[in-house]
């Protein structure tokens, strides 16, 4: 039970309870100093450490800005590059086709040269056959009539004339030189009216050699207009674009070549038909695929996954006819022949 009675404190007592106070107060104050520092010192390490974050960001997003643009860069070469491809692969594929022309002219002038030296050496022949009748006719001319002739006969007129027979041995000689020495451009030209005379008459030219398979079961199909794409990426399609191309025309067929940039996954050569086209062009397009097969090719026939005016990809070629026109289209992509 609390007393409400005075409590007499001496003097003693009171200062040692202020000396308790004052000591309270003291602690509290240093408290105080220390808590205040303790705040100061992580409020200025958490600017110092919140600037340092935010630089280190705002670097790490300059450099990212940095590998966005040299990627962008790096694409727009690509894509350049590409396009270089495409126009050497175009190059390649045309100095194929005129090697192979250079070829089939040189075939032809060898065996003009041949047929040129056949027909000197016959010539030669022919001159020594007159140059021994010549000869021999002089030596008759040269003979004494005999005496024990009964009545001389009158004087018949010689076949052959020493003078002319000389004449038509140099012409002759000079023709057999001209054809020895002329290049098979300048024999084409035409002979004067002696060595039309004195030569046999040239030999006819054999006969055409025989049109592959491939071409002979596409020829009923002539006049069909066909367009072939060629996979950028695949590089063995610009050679067999090339061949496919060219048994084509021999065909009679009308094929145009563009290289077919940003397209993958294409295997095999891939025969496509207009939608609503007419019985006969389906008709060549299997044709085509059959023929195809026999020449050793992975053939197939597809259909055009979208609008047939429509496709993915770049297509690098001609611009006139469009790539679109043509009711046939030929696709070579990846593993286009059939492994040995």
């Amino acid at each position: 039970m609390r007393s409400n009675k005075p409590v007499n404190m001496d003097i003693d007592q009171l200062r040692g309870w202020a000396s308790i106070m004052d000591k309270a107060m003291i602690v509290s104050l240093v408290a105080t100093i220390l808590a205040v520092s303790a705040l100061g010192i992580t409020t200025f390490l958490s600017f110092r450490y919140g600037g340092a974050v935010r630089a280190h960001e705002q670097s790490a997003l300059d450099h990212y800005k940095g590998l966005e643009s040299q990627a962008a860069q790096h694409e727009r070469e690509a894509s350049a590059a590409r396009e270089k491809l495409a126009a050497l692969e175009r190059e390649i594929a045309t100095a194929q086709g005129r090697a192979a022309t250079l070829e089939q002219e040189v075939s032809l002038a060898r065996t003009q040269a041949a047929t040129l030296a056949e027909q000197a050496d016959r010539a030669r022949e022919r001159a020594a056959a007159f140059e021994q009748a010549a000869r021999e006719a002089t030596e008759r001319a040269a003979r004494p009539p005999r005496e024990s002739a009964p009545a001389p006969e009158p004087a018949r007129t010689p076949l052959f004339d020493a003078a002319e027979i000389r004449r038509r041995l140099a012409d002759l000689g000079k023709l057999v030189r001209d054809a020895t020495s002329k290049t098979p451009e300048a024999a084409q030209e035409p002979q004067p009216e002696m060595a039309a005379q004195a030569s046999p008459p040239a030999p006819a030219e054999p006969p055409p050699p025989p049109p592959s398979p491939f071409v002979a079961s596409l020829q009923r199909y002539s006049g069909t207009k066909a367009a072939l794409f060629l996979l950028g990426q695949i590089s063995d399609a610009p050679a067999i674009g090339a061949a496919i191309s060219a048994d084509l025309g021999r065909a009679g067929w009308a094929p145009e070549t563009w290289t077919w940039g940003g397209v993958a996954g294409i295997y095999g050569v891939v025969v496509l038909v207009r939608d609503g086209s007419d019985p006969a062009t389906h008709e060549a397009a299997a044709a085509l695929v059959d023929a195809l097969g026999g020449a050793g090719f992975n053939a197939s026939k597809g259909d055009w996954p979208a609008n047939w005016g429509r496709f993915r990809g770049t297509l690098n070629g001609p611009q006139t006819p469009s790539p679109t026109d043509a009711a046939i289209r030929i696709v070579v992509g990846e593993k286009a022949r059939k492994a040995p």
